[in-house]
């Protein structure tokens, strides 16, 4: 759920993820005291990890203040940086058991060559609400856990509402991949995300021409920043984002719930 809250001193946006136990600060402004007065009046007993997207001037209030910094993403704010500064409640929460496998995962993907050639995308779809049971159905059978209710055709359509762009590939009549980009009109950035593939696809290049269609539709809407926040363990995803050209900035310990639990993500991101 979203939330923004308003003072004399200070604004702050804050999504509030009861399913994952976190709340993250999207916006804020004002005075950076009562900021960080406001983000502590909201952080209750259910909180295990506050995150706070940071600009670069403030990075160092923030990291006084008792939080580390787990990533960043380049020319996020309108060409400002932003940094994922965070801070744990639990002690399990602060504490990732696979992250050495992950970081042999990430070392293997970044010795890959980073292929240069154009990717052809003449057999991607732009998603319309025709489509959102379709793709309801695809996120059902590809993620058994997800942090946002992406099975539901309802919520689908609602996010389309709101300016994100599905777009997917389509075999035998039955759309087998998909992706989205949550565009940011306001600071010219976008996340992309919902990337899935039917386990029978994955491995035949339908992530890098869903990826490489949302690059060239959000460059003509103005968009220059663009970055995930890919599972660390995945080996496809991560792999695709570094062929395609985005650099690998940290990692967000038990991030959030999505496919097997509470796991580690990795932030990757591109200047267009």
């Amino acid at each position: 759920m979203n939330k923004e809250i308003k003072t004399e001193d200070a604004f702050v946006s804050v999504y509030l993820d009861t399913v994952s136990s976190r709340i993250r600060i999207d916006d804020y402004g004002g005075t950076l005291a009562s900021v960080l007065n406001i983000i502590e009046d909201e952080t209750k007993p259910w909180v295990e990890k506050l995150i706070i997207k940071s600009r670069d001037n403030d990075l160092s209030f923030f990291l006084s203040n008792g939080f580390v910094n787990e990533a960043h993403v380049k020319s996020y704010f309108l060409g400002t940086d932003m940094y994922f500064v965070t801070k744990y409640f639990t002690p399990d929460r602060q504490k990732s058991l696979v992250w050495d496998e992950e970081e042999l995962i990430l070392k293997s993907i970044l010795k890959a060559d980073v292929p240069h050639k154009e990717i052809d995308v003449s057999d991607v779809c732009i998603a319309s609400k025709d489509h959102t049971v379709d793709l309801a159905s695809l996120y059902k059978a590809v993620f058994p856990k997800y942090p946002t209710p992406i099975s539901d055709p309802d919520y689908v359509a609602e996010t389309m509402q709101g300016g994100t762009v599905y777009v997917f590939i389509r075999e035998q009549g039955k759309i087998v991949s998909a992706a989205s980009a949550e565009i940011d009109s306001i600071y010219k950035n976008a996340e992309l995300t919902d990337c899935a593939s039917r386990p029978e696809m994955q491995g035949k290049g339908h992530m890098k021409k869903l990826l490489s269609k949302l690059e060239k539709l959000l460059v003509h809407q103005g968009i220059r920043c663009l970055y995930t926040i890919a599972r660390a363990e995945s080996v496809g995803m991560n792999s695709v984002f570094h062929q395609l050209g985005y650099h690998y900035s940290g990692r967000l310990k038990k991030n959030l719930i999505i496919y097997s639990g509470f796991e580690d993500m990795n932030v990757w991101y591109k200047n267009i």
